[in-house]
């Protein structure tokens, strides 16, 4: 492994420790990658985002695919796809509960909170089959103009020119989305209409 491998490996496995931590991942879900000039390392399909090791970070180019696309994520594809469409150069992609559970009800999550929404401003929503061309297009458009975007019933893809501000919009998103939900189970309990922040 050489010296680059080897540091780009610690930076995945901090940020693939941090979401498994926060429980936005499970056992073998979720993926990571960066990228570097026409190359990008992204985790292996299946591998474990709990503990990650060495061998489980694939290095692939971003404009074509490769005989080691085999071996990494399912989702490599939307990751190149993002890469080709915008200047970012980390992505995260998680399956966060509260997220995910919203996305059966919503088209878009729009932040009720004001750090959320001043950040975010909205959140769109996509559908498609993990890993598939249409889900690559859908999720790639959508983070050429914003932050974050919810893949229905699935999870988070997350991208930025900076792997710790793209952990922080990751962590918003979620965060967001448990404020709308608490909010809306109150209301619903209480049958009332909540007081909106006058900044808003």
């Amino acid at each position: 492994m050489s010296s680059m491998d080897r540091a780009i490996y610690e930076v995945l496995k901090e940020y693939a420790s941090r979401l498994a931590r926060r429980g936005y991942v499970t056992a073998h879900g979720g993926n990571l990658s960066v990228r570097s000039g026409r190359n990008m390392w992204i985790t292996r399909h299946a591998c474990s985002l709990e503990n990650l090791k060495p061998e489980d970070v694939v290095r692939v180019p971003v404009d074509r695919p490769s005989s080691r696309d085999i071996i990494a994520s399912t989702e490599t594809p939307i990751h190149r796809e993002v890469y080709l469409k915008t200047s970012n150069l980390a992505i995260l992609h998680a399956h966060p509960p509260y997220s995910v559970a919203l996305s059966f009800f919503l088209d878009e999550l729009i932040p009720p909170d004001s750090e959320g929404y001043h950040v975010l401003k909205r959140i769109p929503i996509v559908e498609g089959r993990p890993g598939s061309p249409k889900l690559a297009r859908e999720v790639a458009d959508a983070l050429t103009r914003h932050w974050a975007v919810i893949v229905r019933g699935h999870g988070v893809f997350a991208s930025s020119k900076f792997i710790d501000h793209t952990y922080q919009i990751l962590c918003m998103v979620e965060h967001s989305a448990e404020i709308l939900y608490l909010k809306r189970l109150y209301e619903a309990s209480l049958k009332v209409k909540p007081k909106e922040p006058k900044e808003f």
